[in-house]
């Protein structure tokens, strides 16, 4: 019985979040429960099919912010339960730089950065840092919480809606912005509720990694190399949970990246 409900779902590509809006089905919690696990191959399978990646890997997505974004989009639809009515990841962003548009062409990167972080408006995840919700984008916009590199992400993502200068460094369990403000170079964690960091904190928290850990660090992170730090820690975390195969479908989605383990 489970199978044919199963298959009857997979029209739906294992979304039918619009579907039960204009429906007003009034389904409990654990009714919408068990739907979004029976959606689940669909999404898996919308995954395998929407996931495409130049031949390169993740070397040929280097600057491609475009191409970047789309795959982190198709990620957040992997990602969602396919039940909750939301917004798509690119009309969430677009709203959301609308919306601190005045604030940034004021202010600048430091304006988007208390905007964002400094206010309180997103907030860090930090019993759970390595829940795989964190990097569903568009459930991090829609208001609920995330961990450093997803909300680094949301922090470069909308600057670069506004044509906001700004980089990321990615860390071990950390993630730091930086861009100027007034011929000055700021360091900013958003996970931290956007404090800044000075320089010689920077520094003094590279000399304690590995020779290869310093190089990545020392310098910003291509979207290639987050959009590959995003699927690994995709990986792990739901091999830690023991979901066997969403693990091996994120190794799958990580060799058409790297090689090897990045």
């Amino acid at each position: 019985m489970r199978s044919s409900v199963e298959s009857a779902l997979t029209a739906f590509g294992g979304d039918v979040s619009e579907l039960l809006g204009e429906l007003d089905a009034g389904l409990g919690g654990a009714d919408l429960e068990l739907l979004s696990l029976l959606l689940l191959p669909a999404r898996r399978e919308r995954l395998r099919r929407e996931w495409v990646v130049p031949a390169g890997g993740a070397a040929a997505v280097h600057d491609d912010w475009e191409q970047f974004e789309a795959l982190l989009r198709i990620l957040s639809d992997y990602l969602h339960d396919g039940v909750t009515l939301r917004q798509p990841l690119a009309d969430a962003l677009d709203l959301l730089a609308e919306d601190l548009e005045s604030e940034a062409a004021e202010r600048g990167a430091a304006g988007l950065n208390h905007a964002l972080f400094e206010s309180g408006r997103f907030a860090a995840n930090h019993e759970e840092e390595d829940e795989p919700e964190n990097y569903d984008l568009a459930h991090v916009l829609a208001g609920h919480p995330s961990n450093a590199i997803g909300l680094g992400l949301i922090f470069l993502l909308v600057a670069r809606r506004l044509e906001i200068d700004a980089e990321g460094i990615s860390l071990p369990r950390s993630f730091l912005c930086r861009f100027h403000e007034d011929g000055e170079v700021i360091l900013t964690e958003p996970v931290m509720n956007g404090r800044r960091v000075m320089p010689e904190d920077l520094a003094h928290r590279i000399r304690r990694y590995p020779r290869e850990v310093r190089a990545i660090a020392a310098r910003p992170a291509s979207p290639g190399e987050l959009l590959v730090r995003v699927v690994e820690e995709l990986a792990t975390a739901w091999s830690v949970r023991g979901e066997t195969e969403d693990a091996e479908l994120m190794e799958e989605l990580l060799a058409t990246l790297v090689k090897a383990p990045f």
